[in-house]
């Protein structure tokens, strides 16, 4: 069975595609009003957030102001202790029995036994 008609409308006009709409979807943006209040509320917060972090900023600055202050007391302290460790050997040198009798010999006095005194640090005899 052969074709004996072929109708050539059908094979000569293209495929007829169906027309794609492409529908955009919108979102609706809807906009939120505030109120007096609540922008008052929210600047008054705004506000004080600002200001506890200047406070506690300011703090720590106060803190570590305080710690080198601290170290810096420390380190002259010790410095001071060395120096006066220094002083204190100097005077127990100074204050030797052997020092004092060479000075005395020096200037021509002589031990007598009857007029020596044991002066102790304390003061008393």
């Amino acid at each position: 069975m052969a074709a004996e008609y072929v109708n050539r409308n059908v094979f000569d006009t293209p495929y007829e595609t169906r027309a794609t709409t492409r529908t955009k979807v919108q979102t609706k943006t809807h906009v939120v009003s505030l109120t007096k209040l609540e922008k008052l509320v929210y600047l008054v917060l705004i506000a004080l957030i600002a200001l506890v972090s200047s406070y506690m900023l300011s703090l720590k600055y106060d803190a570590y102001d305080m710690n080198s202050k601290i170290a810096t007391t420390q380190s002259e302290i010790i410095h001071q202790q060395g120096v006066n460790g220094e002083l204190k050997s100097e005077a127990m040198k100074q204050s030797s029995y052997e020092r004092i009798y060479s000075k005395a010999q020096g200037y021509g006095l002589s031990l007598k036994n009857d007029n020596v005194k044991v002066v102790q640090k304390d003061g008393s005899n």
